[in-house]
């Protein structure tokens, strides 16, 4: 037996899928409440109800006779419900039991088509869920873009674009570039300060920072990288252990395979590896990683800055 209600509210998720709106959808639930039982079994093939147009406009809250001719008609082009039409046009009942004659909306079709409506709404609820986490990507790399100049043009036309039901396909493109936008300002913004810093001394203390990265060494990332032993508890005892741990690693943290990748081409595994286990660590104070993660690769003086504080913290 099927709830023709929970066939209803299924079909609700899956209502793109099969061409239909809300108001079609009100159409519907009228017409379901006609229908006496709720249980259905799933061999049902005639599930017919007669309301005339007049009666389903009264409970659909005086809807104009056009206007509900117009959604049974796209019911029907659905193929959700079809039509028993006597020879005038006219839906009514004649008879009892099984010497009964019925003409008019038969709802038979929400049975057999039952399979096909879960299947749409399993993949359409997926669907809503991987656009809502995207668009949360994207509104997080844009506030990180709002404070660079450069980029107000693109946020612009990102303002107007977030007006209308964008795609997966087309959130990612987004997120694609607004993460190459921030990669490539921070670039320009590190060489600027690199040049400056050509043309004065640096502090002592800085120089150090920039040469930590250098220096440091497996049983380093393994003493300054706690939260990864949350997942895998082996020690890091060489350059190896810490890319295979940042490789695991990254996918826990909405990091994707492509990300890590252009982490690695712009910084070389081992930093790439670094910058994932660091990332890990301030995992709950960063809104995205991704973009965190290339900024880190695109400056090594960052990282090493992270390091740093991050012995800092452990000695105190």
């Amino acid at each position: 037996m099927i709830d023709k209600w929970h066939i209803l509210d299924t079909l609700t998720d899956a209502a793109e899928h099969f061409g239909i709106g809300h108001r079609q959808l009100a159409v519907l639930r009228a017409l379901l409440s006609f229908h006496p039982q709720r249980h259905w079994p799933v061999t049902a093939d005639n599930l017919i109800v007669f309301p005339s147009n007049r009666t389903l406009c009264a409970r659909l809250a005086g809807m104009p006779d056009s206007t509900l001719r117009r959604h049974l008609a796209a019911l029907v082009a659905a193929g959700l419900v079809s039509r028993h039409a006597s020879a005038n046009g006219k839906r009514y009942r004649r008879g009892r039991g099984q010497d009964a004659v019925a003409f008019g909306i038969d709802l038979a079709p929400l049975v057999t088509q039952y399979a096909a409506i879960n299947a749409a709404a399993t993949t359409a609820r997926q669907d809503a869920e991987d656009r809502a986490a995207e668009r949360a990507r994207v509104l997080s790399l844009r506030a990180q873009l709002r404070p660079m100049s450069q980029a107000a043009t693109m946020l612009d036309d990102l303002s107007r674009a977030l007006r209308r039901k964008l795609s997966l396909a087309q959130l990612r493109d987004w997120a694609t570039r607004l993460r190459a936008c921030l990669a490539d300002l921070v670039t320009a913004k590190s060489s600027t300060s690199n040049s400056q810093n050509e043309r004065h001394k640096e502090p002592e203390t800085k120089k150090i920072n920039h040469q930590l990265i250098n220096d440091i060494t497996p049983r380093h990332v393994d003493d300054l990288c706690n939260e990864r032993r949350s997942y895998f508890d082996e020690p890091l005892r060489s350059w190896s252990d810490v890319e295979r741990a940042a490789d695991n690693l990254a996918p826990m943290m909405g990091l994707s395979r492509e990300t890590v990748q252009r982490a690695a081409d712009r910084a070389g595994r081992t930093r790439a590896a670094i910058a994932v286990l660091i990332v890990l660590e301030r995992f709950a104070q960063i809104r995205d990683p991704g973009g965190y993660l290339m900024s880190l690769v695109h400056d090594p003086g960052a990282l090493a800055a992270v390091l740093t504080a991050q012995r800092q913290k452990i000695v105190s």
